[in-house]
């Protein structure tokens, strides 16, 4: 159970973030010599996929309001992304102490806890900006964000296959049988 909320926490917060990544791109217009076609190429480097924005084939009025919102959501994530790097470094430095395990457990337990409630509070702020860019979108473009954000959580379940950890812990229990 705990590892299911667990998975389900991670899965959304990388879902969340690539999306937030796909929308952190400035506009097209505030860019000097950015190509708006599908594949954007830039001298040694390989070709990059198209933006959301690109995708979702935003109106440069659309462009400007993801934008703002973009940064207004960074400017808010900011300060609780500073806090949970804040919490893991404590947690850390406890790991690395001298006290016995269960004195580290004691000073790690509300740490955890303070982790958790930040990371609920990362997740509020990314479906609170999700929520405002889809209220931009149109109803095309909205069935295209759908169809968007279906394709990475397939790609992410590909690529991160749960059976991994069971085949883990099949081979622990057998090595402790023998």
């Amino acid at each position: 159970m705990k590892k299911s909320f667990v998975l389900a926490a991670i899965a959304t917060m990388i879902l969340s973030q690539s999306i937030s990544y796909a929308l952190t791109t400035p506009p097209a217009d505030t860019q000097p010599n950015v190509k708006t076609e599908q594949t954007k190429v830039c001298p040694g480097k390989k070709p990059q996929r198209p933006n959301l924005d690109d995708k979702l084939n935003l109106t440069e009025e659309q462009r400007r309001k993801a934008h703002d919102i973009r940064m207004k959501g960074h400017e808010k994530i900011k300060p609780v992304f500073e806090q949970i790097k804040a919490k893991k470094q404590e947690i850390k430095e406890i790991k690395m102490s001298n006290l016995s395990e269960e004195k580290k457990q004691k000073k790690i337990e509300p740490l955890k806890n303070d982790l958790r409630k930040l990371k609920t509070e990362v997740r509020k702020i990314h479906e609170e900006n999700m929520k405002e860019f889809e209220a931009i979108l149109t109803p095309e473009q909205k069935a295209e964000f759908e169809k968007i954000k279906q394709q990475g959580r397939e790609n992410f379940k590909k690529h991160h296959k749960r059976h991994h950890h069971n085949h883990m812990k099949k081979d622990f229990n057998e090595s402790v049988k023998k």
